[in-house]
């Protein structure tokens, strides 16, 4: 069956979010500590906490309005440059969806890119900088390739979970080159990138929801 997500999807979603964020906060609180302020975990957590919150309390109209209106309750709660940057990602995502009901992996795919481009202007960070990037753009890169192969719709998750798998993976040979990060450049080679990791997460928690779809 067709991979389609709806309105209360995404809100389940949010809701998955949350709990993995809170299961990893202190695994990413620990991989920061070794690069940065030692804080990533805990952003993250508190950030998907006040997205759900806000979306169970105050239902959105639409998933455009589920991530602007989330977005901006992350960034409120999170506080440090990852807020600033996921609001960013979450507003533009929801803009590029503008008046869809429904998600399939054309429109993921366009949200993907469109929260990519947001971190890249907001963050002025690119790629193979040791950022949340090279976990997301490796997964929008295996979703277009994907489309362009026409293979089928489950293989074209996987292959996105595993590309931002590797794609965090590779920053432990990276140095350091954006944000309170390139503080700690020289010791940050040897180490994982959180954000990278958090990166992964996000992609791996959308795509098991949505293999779980395609099973069902």
């Amino acid at each position: 069956m067709p991979l389609r997500l709806g309105l209360e999807d995404v809100r389940a979603l949010v809701h998955r979010l949350n709990e993995v964020f809170e299961e990893n906060r202190a695994h990413l609180n620990e991989l920061d500590a070794r690069i940065g302020d030692g804080d990533h975990g805990l952003s993250m957590a508190r950030g998907f906490a006040a997205v759900r919150e806000h979306l169970e309390n105050s239902p959105p109209a639409s998933i455009t309005a589920a991530l602007t209106e989330g977005g901006m309750q992350f960034n409120e709660k999170a506080g440090s440059t990852i807020g600033v940057l996921m609001f960013s990602a979450m507003r533009q995502a929801g803009r590029a969806v503008d008046g869809k009901t429904e998600l399939g992996l054309a429109e993921l795919a366009a949200m993907l890119e469109a929260a990519v481009e947001a971190i890249r202007r907001r963050g002025k960070a690119e790629p193979g900088q040791k950022t949340i990037l090279d976990a997301l753009h490796p997964a929008l890169e295996a979703l277009k390739q994907g489309a362009a192969a026409s293979a089928a719709e489950e293989d074209v998750v996987r292959s996105a979970m595993e590309a931002a798998a590797r794609g965090a993976e590779s920053t432990r040979e990276m140095r350091a080159g954006i944000g309170r990060a390139r503080w700690f450049a020289e010791r940050s080679v040897g180490e994982i990138d959180p954000g990278a990791v958090s990166g992964r997460l996000i992609v791996e928690t959308v795509g098991g929801y949505l293999l779980e779809l395609g099973s069902g």
